[in-house]
């Protein structure tokens, strides 16, 4: 494990969950069933069984649908073994999530009512099952989204006190996650870094913030805790600890494990391929579309097969492009982006025509920000990354990638998410 001077990240968590423990009245763990949740779910148990006796903590689920046989085992093994101290929530309600895999839907309906016969698995029976005939949430209504339902949740379950909703983040995975624990303008708990308010009552907490991969396992190992034997199969597939995840399939941090679900999963899979358009598409083809295996088809430019692939989209779809495009141009046009002085050398060599807008308000502020007001169809010619500046070949295979929310061209929030943010904001302004 990492080692702190005097103690290491085992210890610290255990400290940080008797902090949650002690501070707040009403605390929740988010559980997906996947390693990292798991090993928090666990730390939580056993220090409400040695250190709080009497004590109950609540546990929110979000089913999406398509799930691992060997994760739903896992989880309702946990939920059934330890029901005297947890109060459980799990939701297979009709919700919005993201969709990256088909070109025809930018997001699906996980237990959608319209989609019954279609469901990848029957709706569980458990009796701490909640589903659209039983839930007593007055925020819920079919069809919210996730963020949506999260934040709503959140709100409900603190019942108007200080509440701390668990999460289990590891900074390990992404140097974004870590930026964002150390992000000194959020507001705290108690001063403390691993945590953020989220909502008027509720904090989001990262207990197992700074630890490994290997800690995770060895944990499981040392402490004898009960675990996804799904990984146990990942790793007889050949998949290095570090890749292996347990998500919602059609999510872009996902899709490159999808193919699995066929090998591990067959019953479900079929039923998964038949719930949402491009599922066994990108399962297939997923990992060969990269920057070099799209070529340019013949008689086009990679202007005119963007306009050419928009043309051919359905209604919705294009209409997202669309917008996320112009969004891109203006900002290129308008606003440009810090470039390291290697890559504007390789502009001027190459006749990209570009100007000069100051210097980067961000980092250390030494980058010169380029402004392009007409976007090349290509810049294959640049040594930099394919997405560090825009073209209409960035474009396309934004596009082709399904990439409906845009990571790939590194956008700002759309015009709903900025009100959305100021209905937040405005909301809880007197706070």
């Amino acid at each position: 494990m990492i080692k702190y001077k005097e103690t290491n990240v085992y210890e610290e968590s255990s400290l940080r969950i008797r902090y949650i423990l002690d501070n707040f009245k009403k605390v929740y763990v988010s559980f997906s069933g996947g390693k990292d949740s798991g090993v928090m779910l666990n730390l939580m148990i056993d220090e409400l069984r040695t250190n709080y006796p009497g004590r109950k903590v609540g546990i929110m689920i979000l089913d999406n649908e398509a799930n691992y046989t060997l994760s739903l085992e896992f989880m309702n093994r946990i939920m059934q073994k330890n029901r005297d101290i947890l109060d459980i929530h799990w939701c297979c309600l009709p919700i919005t999530l993201p969709c990256t895999v088909s070109s025809y839907e930018i997001d699906w309906q996980c237990w959608g009512i319209n989609d019954k016969k279609r469901w990848i698995r029957p709706m569980p029976t458990e009796d701490y099952i909640i589903n659209i005939d039983n839930h007593k949430y007055p925020f819920f209504k079919e069809n919210m989204s996730y963020q949506e339902f999260w934040d709503e949740f959140g709100e409900w379950y603190s019942e108007g006190e200080e509440c701390a909703c668990l999460i289990g983040i590891r900074t390990h995975e992404s140097l974004n996650r870590w930026r964002a624990i150390m992000n000194e303008n959020k507001q705290t708990h108690g001063g403390h870094m691993w945590t953020k308010r989220n909502t008027e009552h509720t904090y989001n907490c990262y207990p197992i913030y700074d630890w490994r991969t290997e800690d995770i396992w060895i944990a499981n190992c040392k402490f004898d805790w009960d675990y996804n034997k799904l990984y146990d199969v990942f790793w007889k597939a050949g998949l290095s600890i570090y890749k292996m995840r347990v998500a919602s399939p059609f999510m872009s941090e996902s899709k490159s494990s999808l193919n699995l679900y066929r090998v591990i999963d067959p019953h479900v899979w079929a039923t998964l391929c038949a719930r949402v358009n491009g599922a066994n598409f990108v399962a297939t083809y997923g990992k060969q579309l990269n920057y070099n295996s799209f070529n340019l088809p013949k008689g086009h430019t990679w202007k005119s097969f963007v306009k050419f692939l928009l043309n051919t989209l359905p209604e919705k779809a294009a209409k997202n492009f669309k917008e996320r495009f112009i969004q891109s141009i203006l900002y290129w046009g308008r606003v440009g982006r810090g470039l390291p002085e290697k890559i504007i050398r390789e502009l001027e060599i190459n006749n990209i025509h570009f100007l000069i807008n100051g210097f980067t308000a961000h980092g250390a502020k030494d980058k010169r920000r380029v402004v392009i007001k007409s976007l090349p169809d290509h810049l294959d010619i640049l040594s930099c990354h394919n997405s560090d500046v825009a073209s209409w070949k960035r474009f396309a295979i934004t596009i082709l990638k399904n990439d409906h929310t845009c990571k790939y061209l590194g956008l700002s929030p759309t015009k709903e998410q900025i009100e959305r943010m100021k209905y937040i904001k405005k909301k809880y302004s007197k706070i």
